[in-house]
């Protein structure tokens, strides 16, 4: 309970006693609320500095991709967040964001905690057949290096632990990292929730980032709707085809094999 409300993970169970990474391996709303309410002395405090982590990811402003059209999403600012908007933007379902940015979140992760501003053409080759590089994008320290490893280290449980949501998107011989993502959709004519947004979001390999893929599946209307049932089925293909293109080879590491559960 949190004032007026009573804020649920997606299936009933038992308590569970789980670790920071646990939380994140088995997507507990509950969990993410009781952690980002460490963020601060109080939830106003820990309200403000998530937001402005949220804000160095790129979320709430356009990628900076310059694509026409692009959307920068919807972050409300910290000191208007409602009650339910406190607990229901750590767990991702009070924002709006685009694939890009999206992609562009665990990037970052996998680029050491530094965000490169997104880019659509390389270079440009001339009538001489002359390549004039793209300028430089703009680079920003979101997290510490040592924040971004330990990360990455935990989204590989969510597909490596046998209790992790996205086993289906696991690729043999590699080390992926990843989350998946199931959010009620807003239904735009009426305003209420119909429906759901899946999503599966990741790296490989884990340990040695080359790739960053991004799967959202927008109101599936057969069969589950949770996004590692459907969308890391997804991603396991584009990005088993794009490490064969690339030509990228299993790095042959262990995984850290992070706790999800303890005993209290």
């Amino acid at each position: 309970h949190r004032g007026d409300r009573l804020f649920q993970d997606d299936i009933d169970h038992a308590t569970w006693h789980l670790t920071l990474n646990g939380v994140l391996a088995k997507s507990s709303n509950i969990g993410t609320i009781l952690a980002t309410g460490q963020l601060g002395k109080t939830q106003k405090q820990a309200n403000r500095v998530l937001y402005s982590y949220l804000r160095k990811f790129g979320i709430g402003s356009h990628t900076g991709l310059g694509f026409p059209g692009e959307t920068a999403g919807i972050l409300a600012p910290p000191d208007t967040w409602s009650t339910s908007q406190q607990y229901t933007i750590p767990f991702g379902q009070g924002v709006s964001i685009n694939a890009m940015q999206a992609a562009s979140v665990y990037s970052t992760i996998a680029n050491g905690g530094v965000r490169i501003e997104p880019t659509l053409v390389r270079g440009a080759k001339g009538p001489d057949g002359r390549f004039t590089p793209a300028a430089e994008p703009k680079k920003t320290r979101v997290v510490s290096e040592k924040t971004a490893k330990t990360l990455a280290q935990m989204l590989e449980s969510v597909v490596d632990d046998e209790q992790g949501t996205g086993i289906k998107a696991r690729i043999p011989g590699y080390r992926v990292a990843g989350k998946t993502g199931t959010a009620n959709r807003v239904d735009p004519a009426t305003g209420k929730y119909h429906g759901y947004t899946s999503s599966f979001a990741g790296f490989a390999p884990a340990d040695k980032p080359r790739i960053t893929v991004y799967c959202a599946i927008q109101n599936a209307t057969k069969g589950s709707y949770f996004g590692g049932q459907i969308c890391g089925p997804v991603y396991k293909q584009v990005m088993e085809f794009a490490l064969k293109t690339l030509q990228v080879p299993p790095t042959g590491a262990q995984a850290a094999r992070l706790p999800v559960t303890y005993t209290p």
